[in-house]
């Protein structure tokens, strides 16, 4: 039996102000027997933050307003995040090491944010796993594309996923930076993949 699977972007990096609401793209999962949500977020400077909330809402209705009901919501990671300018000269794209001049938040296995200064757009979320102390840090896989030298990287990220129940008919993710009133701002993106034929 083969599936028909497919992935698309829902929510392009953006980057949310501090006490902001950023509303994300409605997604029409009628056609879908299986539907996952995967977003991503990092906070984009070194303000002490105590967390974003993202909310999953979902819509038993094809439009309108009147439906949305929430599915999920949580309190992003938290913290003060160091960021760092590149110093690669550019960083190529399938680069596995990332050159800064401090390490300091870098010191564990973990989710970090590429700022690229160049297109917010093109900005990218990789998984840290190791590090040269005040040097540089190693990230798996190798970066998915260029990032000009003095992009950023910022030491605070995650990358979620949400499995969307089958009687869903839209999905949308709300990003409420108001949680914390004198906060970080943040960056936020989501996919969607989709099971539309069994």
């Amino acid at each position: 039996m083969a599936l028909t699977k497919s992935a698309s972007a829902v929510d392009a990096w953006a980057e949310i102000a501090q006490n902001a609401v950023r509303e994300g793209t409605e997604v029409d999962v009628s056609d879908s027997y299986e539907t996952q949500l995967h977003i991503d977020y990092a906070q984009t400077n070194e303000t002490v933050h105590t967390g974003t909330k993202i909310i999953v809402m979902v819509s038993s209705a094809a439009s309108g307003d009147e439906f949305w009901s929430s599915l999920a919501e949580w309190v992003s990671r938290t913290g003060t995040g160091n960021r760092e300018a590149i110093t690669n000269d550019p960083l190529a794209q399938g680069s596995t090491t990332i050159n800064v001049a401090s390490t300091t938040g870098y010191t564990t296995v973990d989710w970090r944010f590429i700022e690229d200064i160049s297109s917010f757009a093109n900005s990218e979320i990789v998984r840290q796993v190791g590090y040269v102390a005040n040097t540089s840090i190693t990230v798996m896989d190798g970066t998915a594309r260029e990032h000009a030298k003095n992009s950023l990287l910022h030491s605070i990220a995650f990358a979620y996923v949400i499995d969307i129940p089958f009687g869903v008919l839209r999905v949308k993710v709300m990003y409420d930076n108001t949680y914390d009133s004198d906060g970080a701002t943040v960056a936020t993106r989501a996919r969607v993949v989709k099971v539309t034929a069994v």
